[in-house]
Protein backbone atom coordinates (compact mmCIF):
# COMPACT_ATOMS: atom_id res chain seq x y z
CA UNK A 1 0.00 0.00 0.00
CA UNK A 2 0.87 3.68 -0.94
CA UNK A 3 -0.22 6.16 1.17
CA UNK A 4 -0.03 10.11 0.21
CA UNK A 5 -1.07 12.10 3.29
CA UNK A 6 -2.17 15.97 2.85
CA UNK A 7 -1.55 15.37 -0.68
CA UNK A 8 -2.45 18.97 -2.23
CA UNK A 9 -0.43 20.89 0.72
CA UNK A 10 2.56 19.01 -0.64
CA UNK A 11 2.30 20.23 -3.59
CA UNK A 12 1.90 23.53 -2.91
CA UNK A 13 5.04 23.55 -1.13
CA UNK A 14 6.71 22.55 -4.73
CA UNK A 15 7.04 18.82 -4.28
CA UNK A 16 5.45 17.88 -7.25
CA UNK A 17 8.39 16.54 -8.77
CA UNK A 18 9.22 14.49 -5.67
CA UNK A 19 6.32 12.91 -5.46
CA UNK A 20 6.42 11.93 -9.13
CA UNK A 21 9.88 10.62 -8.43
CA UNK A 22 8.69 8.52 -5.38
CA UNK A 23 5.38 7.03 -6.81
CA UNK A 24 7.66 6.28 -10.06
CA UNK A 25 9.67 3.74 -7.87
CA UNK A 26 7.19 1.79 -6.39
CA UNK A 27 5.91 -0.80 -7.41
CA UNK A 28 3.06 -1.59 -10.75
CA UNK A 29 0.80 -4.39 -8.15
CA UNK A 30 0.01 -1.50 -5.01
CA UNK A 31 -3.17 -0.10 -3.80
CA UNK A 32 -2.62 3.66 -3.66
CA UNK A 33 -4.51 5.53 -1.10
CA UNK A 34 -4.12 10.01 -1.36
CA UNK A 35 -5.59 11.38 0.99
CA UNK A 36 -6.24 15.61 0.46
CA UNK A 37 -8.62 17.94 2.19
CA UNK A 38 -8.97 19.80 -1.01
CA UNK A 39 -8.90 18.37 -5.04
CA UNK A 40 -6.52 20.72 -7.59
CA UNK A 41 -5.47 19.60 -10.59
CA UNK A 42 -2.34 18.70 -10.00
CA UNK A 43 -3.51 15.75 -7.33
CA UNK A 44 -5.86 14.93 -9.81
CA UNK A 45 -3.46 15.15 -12.29
CA UNK A 46 -1.51 12.64 -10.14
CA UNK A 47 -4.00 10.43 -9.82
CA UNK A 48 -4.92 10.05 -12.79
CA UNK A 49 -0.62 8.92 -14.15
CA UNK A 50 -0.44 6.81 -11.22
CA UNK A 51 -3.84 5.01 -10.36
CA UNK A 52 -6.10 2.85 -12.62
CA UNK A 53 -9.72 2.94 -12.46
CA UNK A 54 -9.10 5.50 -8.97
CA UNK A 55 -12.72 6.09 -6.70
CA UNK A 56 -13.23 9.35 -5.08
CA UNK A 57 -14.62 8.77 -1.72
CA UNK A 58 -15.76 12.41 -0.32
CA UNK A 59 -16.45 13.14 3.58
CA UNK A 60 -19.55 15.54 3.47
CA UNK A 61 -20.52 17.39 0.64
CA UNK A 62 -17.58 18.47 -1.82
CA UNK A 63 -17.04 21.71 -1.23
CA UNK A 64 -20.25 23.20 0.42
CA UNK A 65 -19.82 25.54 3.41
CA UNK A 66 -21.57 24.41 6.88
CA UNK A 67 -24.64 25.68 7.39
CA UNK A 68 -23.36 26.88 11.10
CA UNK A 69 -20.60 28.96 9.86
CA UNK A 70 -21.54 32.47 9.08
CA UNK A 71 -19.72 34.55 6.75
CA UNK A 72 -18.17 37.77 6.74
CA UNK A 73 -16.06 40.17 4.92
CA UNK A 74 -14.68 43.89 6.06
CA UNK A 75 -13.06 46.03 3.37
CA UNK A 76 -9.99 47.67 4.19
CA UNK A 77 -7.02 50.13 3.02
CA UNK A 78 -3.95 47.49 2.71
CA UNK A 79 -2.59 49.71 5.34
CA UNK A 80 -4.99 49.03 7.92
CA UNK A 81 -4.91 45.03 7.54
CA UNK A 82 -3.30 44.86 11.25
CA UNK A 83 -5.29 47.49 12.86
CA UNK A 84 -8.35 45.84 11.79
CA UNK A 85 -7.82 42.68 13.11
CA UNK A 86 -6.91 43.99 16.48
CA UNK A 87 -10.24 46.00 16.58
CA UNK A 88 -12.48 42.92 15.44
CA UNK A 89 -10.46 41.34 18.26
CA UNK A 90 -11.47 43.55 20.65
CA UNK A 91 -14.83 43.56 19.68
CA UNK A 92 -15.53 40.31 20.24
CA UNK A 93 -13.74 39.77 23.99
CA UNK A 94 -14.85 36.18 24.16
CA UNK A 95 -12.35 35.68 20.83
CA UNK A 96 -11.20 31.88 20.86
CA UNK A 97 -9.33 31.69 17.20
CA UNK A 98 -7.31 30.24 14.17
CA UNK A 99 -5.92 33.31 12.20
CA UNK A 100 -4.59 32.32 8.73
CA UNK A 101 -2.06 33.83 6.84
CA UNK A 102 -0.32 33.05 3.48
CA UNK A 103 3.20 32.48 4.72
CA UNK A 104 5.16 31.75 7.43
CA UNK A 105 7.04 35.55 7.49
CA UNK A 106 3.46 36.90 7.86
CA UNK A 107 2.52 34.80 10.48
CA UNK A 108 5.49 35.15 12.74
CA UNK A 109 5.13 39.13 11.76
CA UNK A 110 1.35 39.10 13.01
CA UNK A 111 2.04 36.76 16.04
CA UNK A 112 4.37 38.74 16.94
CA UNK A 113 2.94 42.30 16.92
CA UNK A 114 -0.75 40.63 18.53
CA UNK A 115 2.20 39.51 21.87
CA UNK A 116 3.98 42.92 21.80
CA UNK A 117 0.16 44.99 21.83
CA UNK A 118 -0.79 42.71 24.76
CA UNK A 119 -2.78 39.84 23.15
CA UNK A 120 -2.64 35.98 24.07
CA UNK A 121 -1.46 34.73 20.72
CA UNK A 122 1.42 32.74 19.21
CA UNK A 123 2.14 31.50 15.75
CA UNK A 124 2.89 27.65 14.08
CA UNK A 125 4.00 27.08 11.10
CA UNK A 126 6.93 24.94 9.48
CA UNK A 127 10.19 26.07 11.08
CA UNK A 128 8.84 25.41 14.61
CA UNK A 129 10.46 22.27 16.17
CA UNK A 130 7.90 19.49 17.19
CA UNK A 131 8.55 20.62 20.55
CA UNK A 132 7.79 24.08 19.73
CA UNK A 133 4.24 22.92 17.61
CA UNK A 134 3.35 20.81 21.03
CA UNK A 135 4.03 23.40 23.65
CA UNK A 136 1.91 26.03 21.64
CA UNK A 137 -0.72 23.45 20.60
CA UNK A 138 -0.85 22.45 24.57
CA UNK A 139 -1.46 26.41 25.22
CA UNK A 140 -4.01 27.05 22.77
CA UNK A 141 -6.17 23.38 23.41
CA UNK A 142 -5.75 25.17 27.27
CA UNK A 143 -6.86 28.40 26.14
CA UNK A 144 -3.92 30.36 27.18
CA UNK A 145 -3.83 31.25 23.59
CA UNK A 146 -6.42 33.15 22.19
CA UNK A 147 -5.55 33.90 19.02
CA UNK A 148 -3.41 31.16 17.22
CA UNK A 149 -1.55 32.38 14.08
CA UNK A 150 -0.94 29.86 11.32
CA UNK A 151 0.40 29.12 7.76
CA UNK A 152 -2.57 26.23 5.80
CA UNK A 153 0.13 23.40 6.29
CA UNK A 154 0.67 24.02 10.11
CA UNK A 155 -2.75 24.05 11.05
CA UNK A 156 -3.68 20.98 9.12
CA UNK A 157 -4.52 18.24 11.84
CA UNK A 158 -5.78 20.90 14.57
CA UNK A 159 -8.69 18.99 16.20
CA UNK A 160 -9.51 21.90 19.03
CA UNK A 161 -13.32 22.53 20.23
CA UNK A 162 -15.21 25.38 20.67
CA UNK A 163 -12.64 27.52 18.04
CA UNK A 164 -15.32 30.66 17.98
CA UNK A 165 -13.53 32.15 15.09
CA UNK A 166 -11.78 31.32 11.62
CA UNK A 167 -9.73 34.94 10.54
CA UNK A 168 -8.54 35.30 6.81
CA UNK A 169 -6.02 38.25 7.30
CA UNK A 170 -5.17 37.00 4.22
CA UNK A 171 -7.09 34.91 1.41
CA UNK A 172 -5.69 31.75 0.16
CA UNK A 173 -4.59 31.70 -3.28
CA UNK A 174 -7.21 28.01 -3.55
CA UNK A 175 -10.78 28.58 -2.91
CA UNK A 176 -10.77 25.02 -1.56
CA UNK A 177 -8.46 25.56 0.80
CA UNK A 178 -10.97 28.73 2.50
CA UNK A 179 -13.34 26.17 2.93
CA UNK A 180 -11.06 24.27 4.84
CA UNK A 181 -10.27 27.11 7.18
CA UNK A 182 -13.78 27.93 8.03
CA UNK A 183 -14.08 24.27 8.86
CA UNK A 184 -12.29 24.62 12.26
CA UNK A 185 -15.24 26.53 13.40
CA UNK A 186 -19.13 25.54 14.00
CA UNK A 187 -18.33 21.95 15.05
CA UNK A 188 -20.53 19.52 16.88
CA UNK A 189 -23.41 21.50 16.17
CA UNK A 190 -22.17 24.71 17.49
CA UNK A 191 -21.69 27.90 15.61
CA UNK A 192 -18.90 30.07 14.45
CA UNK A 193 -17.83 32.75 12.45
CA UNK A 194 -15.45 33.05 9.46
CA UNK A 195 -14.35 36.36 9.38
CA UNK A 196 -12.44 37.70 6.45
CA UNK A 197 -10.49 41.14 5.71
CA UNK A 198 -9.67 42.24 2.37
CA UNK A 199 -8.71 45.16 0.07
CA UNK A 200 -10.87 46.53 -2.24
CA UNK A 201 -8.68 44.61 -5.04
CA UNK A 202 -9.65 41.36 -3.73
CA UNK A 203 -14.19 41.46 -3.60
CA UNK A 204 -13.78 39.72 -6.82
CA UNK A 205 -12.44 36.72 -4.94
CA UNK A 206 -15.89 36.68 -2.44
CA UNK A 207 -18.37 36.19 -5.40
CA UNK A 208 -15.80 33.01 -6.67
CA UNK A 209 -15.84 31.60 -2.46
CA UNK A 210 -19.99 32.47 -2.33
CA UNK A 211 -20.14 30.50 -5.89
CA UNK A 212 -18.31 27.44 -4.56
CA UNK A 213 -19.48 27.20 -0.60
CA UNK A 214 -22.73 28.20 -1.67
CA UNK A 215 -23.31 30.84 0.71
CA UNK A 216 -23.25 34.19 0.85
CA UNK A 217 -21.07 36.61 3.11
CA UNK A 218 -21.97 39.56 4.69
CA UNK A 219 -20.16 42.94 4.63
CA UNK A 220 -19.32 44.51 7.37
CA UNK A 221 -17.58 47.56 8.36
CA UNK A 222 -14.71 47.45 11.36
CA UNK A 223 -16.18 48.15 14.60
CA UNK A 224 -15.88 52.28 15.77
CA UNK A 225 -13.76 53.04 18.76
CA UNK A 226 -16.96 54.11 20.63
CA UNK A 227 -18.60 50.94 20.32
CA UNK A 228 -15.66 49.14 21.19
CA UNK A 229 -16.04 51.03 24.12
CA UNK A 230 -19.25 49.88 24.89
CA UNK A 231 -19.21 46.11 24.23
CA UNK A 232 -15.90 46.21 26.58
CA UNK A 233 -17.41 48.00 29.75
CA UNK A 234 -20.60 45.99 29.83
CA UNK A 235 -18.25 42.87 29.62
CA UNK A 236 -16.65 44.53 32.49
CA UNK A 237 -19.83 45.24 34.22
CA UNK A 238 -20.38 41.30 33.81
CA UNK A 239 -17.26 39.82 34.94
CA UNK A 240 -17.88 42.36 38.32
CA UNK A 241 -21.42 40.47 38.62
CA UNK A 242 -20.20 37.35 37.86
CA UNK A 243 -16.86 37.16 40.01
CA UNK A 244 -16.95 34.86 43.13
CA UNK A 245 -16.11 36.85 46.57
CA UNK A 246 -13.00 35.67 48.02
CA UNK A 247 -13.65 35.91 51.49
CA UNK A 248 -10.00 36.53 52.29
CA UNK A 249 -10.23 39.84 51.36
CA UNK A 250 -12.90 39.88 55.13
CA UNK A 251 -10.17 41.11 57.23
CA UNK A 252 -9.54 44.48 54.63
CA UNK A 253 -13.40 45.22 54.27
CA UNK A 254 -13.59 47.57 57.25
CA UNK A 255 -10.74 49.82 55.73
CA UNK A 256 -12.29 50.11 52.62
CA UNK A 257 -15.29 50.47 53.59
CA UNK A 258 -13.87 53.23 55.39
CA UNK A 259 -12.18 54.99 52.14
CA UNK A 260 -15.48 54.93 50.64
CA UNK A 261 -17.59 55.61 52.83
CA UNK A 262 -18.82 58.92 51.74
CA UNK A 263 -20.00 57.50 48.12
CA UNK A 264 -23.62 56.16 47.17
CA UNK A 265 -24.17 53.56 44.83
CA UNK A 266 -24.56 55.14 41.85
CA UNK A 267 -21.69 56.75 42.27
CA UNK A 268 -19.40 54.27 43.19
CA UNK A 269 -20.60 52.04 39.99
CA UNK A 270 -19.47 55.70 37.82
CA UNK A 271 -16.24 55.76 39.53
CA UNK A 272 -15.09 52.25 39.69
CA UNK A 273 -16.32 51.84 35.85
CA UNK A 274 -14.42 55.42 34.93
CA UNK A 275 -11.18 53.81 36.39
CA UNK A 276 -10.94 51.36 33.22
CA UNK A 277 -13.68 53.66 31.00
CA UNK A 278 -11.21 56.36 30.70
CA UNK A 279 -7.74 54.85 29.93
CA UNK A 280 -9.66 52.76 26.76
CA UNK A 281 -11.63 55.76 25.56
CA UNK A 282 -8.07 57.86 25.80
CA UNK A 283 -6.45 55.02 23.66
CA UNK A 284 -9.42 54.83 20.65
CA UNK A 285 -10.14 58.53 20.55
CA UNK A 286 -7.07 59.50 19.08
CA UNK A 287 -7.23 56.31 16.37
CA UNK A 288 -9.16 57.34 12.89
CA UNK A 289 -12.37 55.55 11.69
CA UNK A 290 -11.12 52.08 9.59
CA UNK A 291 -14.42 52.47 7.88
CA UNK A 292 -13.70 55.10 5.13
CA UNK A 293 -15.53 55.93 2.17
CA UNK A 294 -13.34 53.34 -0.08
CA UNK A 295 -16.04 50.07 -0.27
CA UNK A 296 -15.79 49.39 -3.76
CA UNK A 297 -18.08 48.70 -6.37
CA UNK A 298 -19.82 45.90 -4.29
CA UNK A 299 -21.49 48.34 -1.58
CA UNK A 300 -22.73 50.89 -3.98
CA UNK A 301 -24.50 48.10 -5.85
CA UNK A 302 -26.20 46.90 -2.53
CA UNK A 303 -27.06 50.82 -1.10
CA UNK A 304 -30.29 51.60 -0.34
CA UNK A 305 -32.43 53.17 -2.99
CA UNK A 306 -34.33 56.08 -0.63
CA UNK A 307 -31.85 58.70 -0.17
CA UNK A 308 -31.95 59.62 3.85
CA UNK A 309 -29.53 62.04 5.30
CA UNK A 310 -27.58 61.95 8.30
CA UNK A 311 -29.52 61.88 11.45
CA UNK A 312 -32.41 60.36 10.18
CA UNK A 313 -31.45 56.97 11.61
CA UNK A 314 -31.83 56.02 15.39
CA UNK A 315 -29.66 53.28 16.91
CA UNK A 316 -30.86 51.30 19.65
CA UNK A 317 -29.84 49.49 22.59
CA UNK A 318 -31.79 46.35 23.50
CA UNK A 319 -30.95 44.04 26.67
CA UNK A 320 -31.77 40.90 24.87
CA UNK A 321 -29.39 38.43 22.22
CA UNK A 322 -28.42 34.82 21.58
CA UNK A 323 -29.20 33.88 25.40
CA UNK A 324 -32.36 34.38 24.67
CA UNK A 325 -32.30 31.78 21.61
CA UNK A 326 -32.12 34.83 19.14
CA UNK A 327 -29.72 35.38 15.64
CA UNK A 328 -29.90 38.51 13.30
CA UNK A 329 -33.01 37.37 11.38
CA UNK A 330 -34.78 36.14 14.62
CA UNK A 331 -34.26 39.37 16.40
CA UNK A 332 -35.34 41.56 13.26
CA UNK A 333 -38.79 39.57 12.64
CA UNK A 334 -39.66 40.04 16.60
CA UNK A 335 -38.81 43.65 16.25
CA UNK A 336 -40.81 44.25 12.86
CA UNK A 337 -43.98 42.26 14.24
CA UNK A 338 -43.83 43.86 17.84
CA UNK A 339 -43.20 47.34 16.35
CA UNK A 340 -45.81 46.17 13.57
CA UNK A 341 -42.92 47.75 11.16
CA UNK A 342 -42.25 47.23 7.67
CA UNK A 343 -39.28 44.95 6.09
CA UNK A 344 -36.94 47.41 5.99
CA UNK A 345 -37.90 49.91 8.65
CA UNK A 346 -35.53 47.45 10.78
CA UNK A 347 -31.70 47.33 9.56
CA UNK A 348 -28.10 47.23 10.95
CA UNK A 349 -29.36 44.62 13.52
CA UNK A 350 -26.17 43.20 15.31
CA UNK A 351 -27.26 40.86 17.95
CA UNK A 352 -24.71 39.78 20.92
CA UNK A 353 -24.82 37.48 23.78
CA UNK A 354 -26.82 38.89 25.88
CA UNK A 355 -27.66 42.38 24.05
CA UNK A 356 -28.06 43.45 20.36
CA UNK A 357 -28.29 46.78 19.09
CA UNK A 358 -30.52 47.62 15.86
CA UNK A 359 -31.74 50.64 13.77
CA UNK A 360 -34.75 52.41 12.65
CA UNK A 361 -35.34 55.50 11.35
CA UNK A 362 -35.89 58.29 13.80
CA UNK A 363 -40.30 58.79 13.00
CA UNK A 364 -40.26 55.18 14.38
CA UNK A 365 -38.31 56.44 17.65
CA UNK A 366 -41.11 57.22 19.62
CA UNK A 367 -42.96 53.66 18.51
CA UNK A 368 -39.95 52.01 19.56
CA UNK A 369 -39.33 53.49 23.23
CA UNK A 370 -42.52 52.79 23.87
CA UNK A 371 -43.89 49.41 23.08
CA UNK A 372 -40.84 47.78 23.60
CA UNK A 373 -40.25 49.33 27.11
CA UNK A 374 -41.30 47.01 29.74
CA UNK A 375 -42.22 44.42 27.18
CA UNK A 376 -42.53 41.20 28.60
CA UNK A 377 -40.66 38.45 26.83
CA UNK A 378 -41.27 35.40 28.34
CA UNK A 379 -41.52 36.26 32.00
CA UNK A 380 -38.59 38.88 31.37
CA UNK A 381 -38.91 42.70 31.10
CA UNK A 382 -37.50 44.19 27.87
CA UNK A 383 -35.17 47.51 27.98
CA UNK A 384 -34.45 49.68 25.42
CA UNK A 385 -32.08 52.84 25.12
CA UNK A 386 -30.80 55.02 22.49
CA UNK A 387 -27.33 54.69 21.75
CA UNK A 388 -25.18 57.27 22.60
CA UNK A 389 -23.71 57.47 19.00
CA UNK A 390 -27.03 57.66 17.24
CA UNK A 391 -26.31 55.91 13.49
CA UNK A 392 -26.24 57.92 10.63
CA UNK A 393 -27.56 58.15 7.12
CA UNK A 394 -29.56 55.30 6.07
CA UNK A 395 -27.44 55.23 2.91
CA UNK A 396 -24.19 54.63 4.38
CA UNK A 397 -25.40 51.09 5.53
CA UNK A 398 -24.35 47.63 3.59
CA UNK A 399 -26.28 44.45 2.97
CA UNK A 400 -26.09 40.79 2.53
CA UNK A 401 -26.93 39.02 -0.44
CA UNK A 402 -29.97 38.75 1.25
CA UNK A 403 -30.82 42.42 2.04
CA UNK A 404 -29.82 42.60 5.59
CA UNK A 405 -27.95 45.94 6.04
CA UNK A 406 -24.77 44.85 8.23
CA UNK A 407 -23.44 46.54 11.12
CA UNK A 408 -22.10 50.01 10.33
CA UNK A 409 -19.77 50.09 13.40
CA UNK A 410 -19.62 53.86 12.99
CA UNK A 411 -23.36 54.48 13.18
CA UNK A 412 -23.42 52.48 17.15
CA UNK A 413 -21.95 52.90 20.54
CA UNK A 414 -21.99 54.79 23.21
CA UNK A 415 -21.74 53.65 26.96
CA UNK A 416 -24.55 54.49 29.42
CA UNK A 417 -23.19 54.55 32.83
CA UNK A 418 -26.47 53.18 34.73
CA UNK A 419 -29.14 50.73 33.00
CA UNK A 420 -31.98 50.65 35.87
CA UNK A 421 -34.55 48.72 34.11
CA UNK A 422 -34.41 45.20 32.61
CA UNK A 423 -32.66 42.09 33.42
CA UNK A 424 -29.19 42.70 31.61
CA UNK A 425 -27.56 39.24 30.54
CA UNK A 426 -24.29 40.56 29.38
CA UNK A 427 -21.55 38.62 27.44
CA UNK A 428 -18.61 37.65 29.40
CA UNK A 429 -15.16 37.65 29.02
CA UNK A 430 -12.26 36.95 30.94
CA UNK A 431 -9.15 38.59 31.33
CA UNK A 432 -5.38 38.66 32.38
CA UNK A 433 -2.17 37.63 31.56
CA UNK A 434 -0.77 36.25 28.36
CA UNK A 435 2.68 35.23 27.43
CA UNK A 436 6.15 36.51 25.90
CA UNK A 437 6.87 35.63 23.06
CA UNK A 438 10.63 33.97 22.15
CA UNK A 439 11.90 33.93 18.80
CA UNK A 440 9.51 31.50 17.33
CA UNK A 441 6.26 33.05 18.34
CA UNK A 442 6.01 30.77 21.10
CA UNK A 443 5.43 31.40 24.95
CA UNK A 444 6.90 32.44 28.21
CA UNK A 445 5.59 33.34 31.06
CA UNK A 446 5.14 37.69 31.06
CA UNK A 447 6.15 39.97 33.55
CA UNK A 448 2.96 42.48 32.55
CA UNK A 449 -0.61 42.23 32.22
CA UNK A 450 -1.84 40.88 28.89
CA UNK A 451 -5.34 39.86 27.22
CA UNK A 452 -6.20 36.57 28.53
CA UNK A 453 -9.33 33.95 28.62
CA UNK A 454 -7.81 32.48 32.23
CA UNK A 455 -7.18 35.18 34.80
CA UNK A 456 -8.77 38.13 35.95
CA UNK A 457 -6.38 41.03 35.93
CA UNK A 458 -7.00 43.81 33.41
CA UNK A 459 -5.59 42.99 30.33
CA UNK A 460 -7.66 44.83 27.58
CA UNK A 461 -7.44 47.86 29.66
CA UNK A 462 -4.04 47.73 30.59
CA UNK A 463 -3.37 46.99 26.50
CA UNK A 464 -5.37 50.68 25.67
CA UNK A 465 -2.87 51.99 28.51
CA UNK A 466 0.46 50.98 27.29
CA UNK A 467 -0.37 51.20 23.87
CA UNK A 468 -0.90 54.69 24.42
CA UNK A 469 2.10 55.49 25.97
CA UNK A 470 3.91 54.26 23.34
CA UNK A 471 2.43 56.92 20.83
Amino acid sequence: ICVLDEADEMLNMGFYDDIVSILSDTPDEKNTWLFSATMPSEVARIAKKFMKNPAEVTVGSKNSGSKTVSHEFYLVNARDRYEALKRLADANPDIFSVVFCRTKRDTQSVAEKLIEDGYSAAALHGDLSQTQRDGVMKSFRGRQIQMLVATDVAARGIDVDDITHVVNYQLPDEIETYNHRSGRTGRAGKTGTSIVIITKSELRKITSIERIIQQKFEEKSIPSGIEICEIQLLHLATKIKDTAVDHEIDNYLPAIYDVLSGLDKEELIKKMVSVEFNRFLNYYKKKRDLSGSDRGERSERNSESRNFQAGDTVRYFINIGTRDDFDWMQLKDFLKETLDLGRDDVFKVDVKEGFSFFNTDAVHTEKVMSVLNGFDLNGRRINVEISKNEGGSRNSSRRDHNGRSSNNRNSSGGFKGTRESGNHNFTRRESGYANDRNKNGTSETAKRPRRSSTDNSGGFFEKARRSRRSE
